[in-house]
């Protein structure tokens, strides 16, 4: 595809802007999420036999060719503790004063937004694991809900098994207590975690799952959206924080979310999360 093919491709960018939020910011799309986007719609023209000129009409009569697409741009880049200095310091910092505020038996509830194939839905579950209190039972009081758009990735959240490289940041100790090694060189997620921590398949677009969150994670799902969408999300997201909860976002995003009005908190040095509205 070439420059003269841009206002056909910026058709398609509105549809996915309408169905899923990814869009421009300002008056450009970026030119990475532009790069990645002209790949898969030339995947897509050639496994369908189609002309550009036809694709939006297609993506019309086909919704499904719409998520398709929308997963296609997905980067998907996701490991067991990434961003390790974020980790320590709601490992740290936060969740001892979380549990604190929250005696049984009371839950500690957590999301993590857009979580892909589920490792840091399941590193969450590790460190409320952790962090709570040693009373009898209060261990189970940690709950975690993954929500992503892609159903496939959740197959691999669900299975809960890993090659060796997705947990490589991962701190041995939490490695040796919450990760049982296969001799293929994978590792499970140990069962006593699994109870805690569900999947569900939902587009963040179409709204998050009931309840109220004292650790929100979204990170690098901003990125993706345009301008409208990426207001909407952000204040959909501090609104369903506890109190006392606390929306993390990448280090990139974070300007982002600043922009929008959010109030922010230095939990650590150079480690930002953003308070309920």
């Amino acid at each position: 595809m070439n420059e003269g093919h841009r206002p056909e491709l910026m058709r398609i960018v509105a549809l996915l802007e309408e169905r899923h939020g990814i869009g421009v910011r300002g008056e450009e799309l970026p030119l990475w999420l532009e790069e990645r986007l002209r790949s898969a719609v030339g995947a897509l023209l050639h496994a369908r036999r189609l002309e550009l000129a036809d694709l939006h009409a297609q993506l019309l009569c086909e919704p499904e060719l719409v998520v398709e697409l929308a997963n296609a741009l997905r980067v998907g880049e996701t490991r067991f503790y990434r961003d390790a200095p974020q980790w320590e310091a709601l490992r740290r910092e936060v969740m001892p004063g979380l549990w604190a505020r929250r005696p049984p038996p009371q839950r500690l509830m957590a999301l993590s937004a857009g979580c892909s194939t589920g490792e840091e839905a399941w590193t969450l579950a590790m460190l409320l694991h952790e962090t709570a209190p040693r009373a009898a039972g209060s261990a189970g009081r940690g709950r975690v809900i993954g929500v992503d758009r892609s159903e496939p990735a959740l197959v691999t959240a669900r299975a809960a098994t890993y090659d060796s490289g997705s947990h490589r940041q991962l701190p041995r100790e939490l490695e040796q207590r919450f990760l049982q090694p296969a001799v293929d060189g994978s590792a499970r997620v140990v069962a006593e975690l699994q109870s805690g921590v569900t999947f569900q398949c939902r587009d963040l677009t179409q709204g998050l799952p009931p309840g109220r969150y004292a650790i929100i994670m979204c990170k690098n799902v901003l990125i993706y959206f345009g301008d409208e969408a990426q207001d909407r999300l952000v204040h959909e997201l501090l609104r369903a924080l506890s109190d006392d909860g606390l929306l993390f976002v990448a280090r990139s995003e974070v300007p982002i979310v600043r922009s929008l009005g959010a109030k922010a908190q230095e939990i650590a040095p150079n480690i930002t999360a953003f308070r309920p509205l």
